[in-house]
C-alpha cells in the first residue's frame, strides 16, 4: 500500500505542482510501456501454442535474447522456473544438446 501511495503521490506531484515537461513525458511514456507489458511478456511467448509440446515459445538468437534480457527463453522458464533468467541461455544450450529433436515453437 505504501508503494502504491508513493506512486500516486509522485504522479500527482508531476502533473499538479511541477512544471517540468520532461517529467510529464517520462510518466506518460512509462504508463504506455506498462500497458504494453502484457503483449510482450505474455502474448508473444504463449500465442498459438495450444497444440505444441509446451505452452510457450522460445528464441535462440543471441541478439534478440540480449535485447529482451533473455525473457524470450520462455520454454526453458516453464520447464525450470527455479533457474534465474541470467542462466537461461546456458540451460537452452544444455536442452538443445540433450534433446536436439524436441519440437519447440520460436518467438520470432
Amino acid at each position: 500500500m505504501a508503494e502504491l501511495a508513493a506512486n500516486a503521490l509522485w504522479i500527482a506531484t508531476v502533473f499538479a505542482w511541477l512544471d517540468l515537461a520532461m517529467l510529464r513525458y517520462h510518466v506518460v511514456a512509462m504508463a504506455a510501456g506498462q500497458c504494453l507489458t502484457a503483449f510482450f511478456a505474455v502474448w508473444t511467448v504463449h500465442h498459438d501454442t495450444e497444440n505444441d509440446a509446451y505452452p510457450a515459445r522460445t528464441q535462440r538468437g543471441r541478439l534478440m535474447n540480449f535485447v529482451s534480457y533473455h525473457m524470450f527463453l520462455h520454454v526453458e522458464h516453464h520447464l525450470f522456473p527455479q533457474v534465474p533468467t541470467c542462466h537461461l541461455p546456458r540451460l537452452a544450450r544444455r536442452l538443445d544438446a540433450a534433446l536436439p529433436d524436441l519440437p519447440v515453437a520460436m518467438v520470432v
